[in-house]
């Protein structure tokens, strides 16, 4: 019988599930389903079930982190991605399906209409300058109309 509070079952085996949680819940986590479509879509972001789903993903995401080159700048032959790079094939065939709406922002960015000039030559349909015509006045004291329109009544005998 071991007295030690550390070589406890109890907790080496929680501190094992503790320190091997990332690789289970990239294994076991399920699935939304079989065989579904990739989202053709910019502002999805892929998850664990993604189309682009490898055979290798933990060596394949350990070498888009660099985990597998040594980082230097001085020699970049040593740190060229091409020689590290992990083979990795997919592990099904997806189809690839439509977006569900199609965002503005990713298939006509801004950038490709900044030079050009937006002219509208229809007639809008509220006139823009109906504030500055107008057909009475404004602004005008009632004390100083009444003034203006005084008009005394003389009546004789």
């Amino acid at each position: 019988m071991q007295t030690s509070f550390k070589c406890d079952s109890a907790r080496i085996e929680q501190s094992l599930k503790v320190s091997s949680f990332p690789g289970r819940y990239a294994l076991d986590v399920p699935g939304p389903g079989l065989n579904l479509p990739m989202q053709d879509d910019t502002q999805l972001r892929m998850q664990t079930w993604g189309a682009n789903r490898g055979d290798n993903f933990v060596n394949l995401e350990s070498d888009l982190r660099g985990m597998t080159r040594r980082l230097n700048r001085d020699r970049p032959e040593a740190n060229n991605y091409r020689d590290h790079a992990v083979v990795s094939r997919p592990l099904q065939n997806y189809s690839v399906a439509d977006p569900f709406v199609q965002e503005s922002r990713a298939s006509h960015p801004a950038f490709m209409y900044r030079g050009v000039s937006q002219d509208r030559w229809e007639q809008p349909l509220l006139n823009p300058q109906a504030p500055v015509d107008k057909d009475f006045y404004d602004n005008i004291q009632t004390r100083i109309l009444e003034k203006d329109y005084y008009t005394p009544n003389y009546t004789t005998h």
